[in-house]
């Protein structure tokens, strides 16, 4: 079948061209924004990488929307996005770099002196912050590319924790997670009107589960910073303040959560659902979702 996620991510901006797609610490982007830097970084990927299709792709950015912009860029030239942890140590990102061998790094000017020390030399690095804003690429050479792309291709890789040595990458396609959002949808009904606390690090499946349901449904993300996890009192205060209605969280937050009676402190009345999981249990996972 010739769809990916763009297909529903083109519709969604034409919907919705102006509403706020993402938000971070202090800033936003529409999804017509989002489409155009999206758009102008895959064509600095595509002068790189040119006839080659399905390559994987770095993404040495810390949790913001430059991140949504390089993987959505990846996307769009047709290429698999892997996300790095800024914070891990630049011996494992070298070793993760070598297995995987992508066909070049996305990074920013803060974490570009790290980037070039874990893939050395001799792999392409491209600054987004430098990305022209009209690269000499045709957009109409990167919609023959997509034309190609089937919904069996791959769209991200996700590293293992590594425990056993180096970690080694899970190769995820567009039918994969086009599954995931039909089941989560059946459980949950979302509508687009969803705030999206993303409290994941972009490491981990939930948070292109949460990127993929703001593109085919026009969602709002709030990109949290993963070490609010550490702090609940901060982290119920800017659940407040952005106005927050869907979460998805480990059970052991909610749990501290409620042990610091912090829910009396703070107006959470905007928070719609919770969907609790990712902690194994000695019998189950657990798996639990609650309306608000």
């Amino acid at each position: 079948m010739k769809i990916n996620l763009l297909d529903d991510f083109e519709v969604t901006v034409s919907r919705v061209p102006d509403k706020t797609a993402l938000r971070d610490a202090d800033r936003e982007v529409s999804f017509s924004e989002l489409r155009d830097r999206a758009i102008r970084c895959a064509l600095a990927i595509i002068e790189i990488v040119g006839d080659r299709r399905n390559s994987p792709v770095a993404v040495f950015l810390p949790k913001c929307i430059e991140v949504a912009v390089a993987d959505i860029a990846c996307m769009y030239s047709a290429n698999i996005f892997m996300n790095l942890d800024v914070k891990t140590p630049s011996d494992r990102i070298g070793n993760i770099l070598s297995l995987i061998k992508p066909s070049l790094v996305l990074t920013d000017s803060s974490h570009y002196d790290a980037a070039v020390e874990a893939a050395g030399e001799f792999m392409p690095i491209i600054n987004i912050d430098q990305v022209a804003s009209k690269p000499d690429c045709c957009e109409k050479d990167m919609r023959a590319r997509l034309n190609m792309q089937i919904d069996t291709d791959p769209v991200c890789i996700i590293n293992t924790s590594g425990s056993t040595g180096t970690p080694k990458g899970v190769v995820l396609s567009h039918r994969s997670f086009y599954d995931f959002l039909a089941w989560s949808d059946d459980a949950f009904h979302f509508d687009g009107t969803e705030v999206i606390g993303g409290l994941s690090p972009v490491v981990f499946d939930i948070y292109d589960h949460e990127l993929f349901l703001m593109m085919t449904k026009g969602s709002t993300i709030v990109m949290l910073g993963s070490q609010l996890a550490s702090f609940p009192a901060k982290l119920l205060k800017e659940l407040e303040e952005k106005k927050v209605t869907y979460l998805f969280w480990v059970p052991s937050i909610m749990v501290t959560i409620a042990n610091m009676d912090l829910l009396s402190k703070v107006d959470l009345s905007a928070l719609k659902l919770i969907w609790f999981a990712g902690e194994v249990f000695p019998t189950k996972q657990f798996n639990y979702w609650r309306r608000m």
